[in-house]
């Protein structure tokens, strides 16, 4: 396993904890990290985008002018295609985007994800901590003390800190997200991880069983 430090969030080193191998260190894999970022981008997808045919535009289906005589190209309906006004050729249509990914690929995209910012040393660990009140001055101090401040930063926690949330909306860069809603794309588009030591326990239980 490797050793990590922990910090409190003044920037002051206060122990050190092992990160479970089976999840920071792993071979990662980046065909199961792409699939299962791709499917979750997939199925943000709304899929109603919609335009109008030349047979469902407000406009007579009546031909403009006769075919022959007038000198003018020839024309047919006001709905066309190429006239203002018309319909769309081609357009979107309504469309139901999803992707569906195995189970045991998510285990092994978010394990390879944890595992590729164990390997580029982007993750930090935090002793855990409760705020009394929401303090954005406090944790924007956290960022400068572990010197990612300018980075885009993922705090993970054990569960949903109310405060912690609070305090961080306000800082650019900084997400806060309990583990048990992170997900692969949230861990590879972050720079840098900063777990509590909580949330590395949480993450051995959902994903450290080999």
């Amino acid at each position: 396993m490797a050793s990590v430090e922990v910090c409190n969030l003044e920037g002051e080193e206060v122990g050190s904890m092992e990160l479970p191998e089976t999840v920071f260190g792993i071979e990662p894999s980046a065909d199961a990290i792409y699939y299962v970022v791709k499917a979750f981008l997939t199925n943000q997808r709304q899929g109603n985008a919609s335009t109008k045919t030349r047979s469902e535009v407000n406009r007579t289906k009546r031909k403009m002018y006769r075919q022959k005589g007038t000198g003018r190209a020839r024309k047919g309906t006001a709905g066309s295609p190429i006239l203002i006004g018309g319909g769309v050729a081609h357009g979107p249509r309504p469309k139901y985007f999803r992707e569906r990914v195995p189970k045991k690929v998510k285990k092994l995209a978010i394990r390879s994800a944890f595992s590729q910012k164990a390997l580029g040393k982007a993750i930090s660990i935090l002793e855990d901590f409760e705020l009394e009140v929401p303090k954005t001055k406090q944790m924007a101090q956290m960022t400068q003390m572990l010197e990612i401040q300018g980075q885009k930063v993922l705090l993970l926690t054990d569960g949903i800190a109310e405060n912690t949330v609070k305090s961080c909306r306000n800082i650019p860069r900084l997400s806060v997200l309990p583990v048990s809603q992170v997900s692969t794309y949230d861990v590879v588009s972050a720079d840098v991880l900063v777990l509590t030591c909580g949330a590395v326990s949480r993450i051995r239980a959902l994903w450290g069983a080999s």
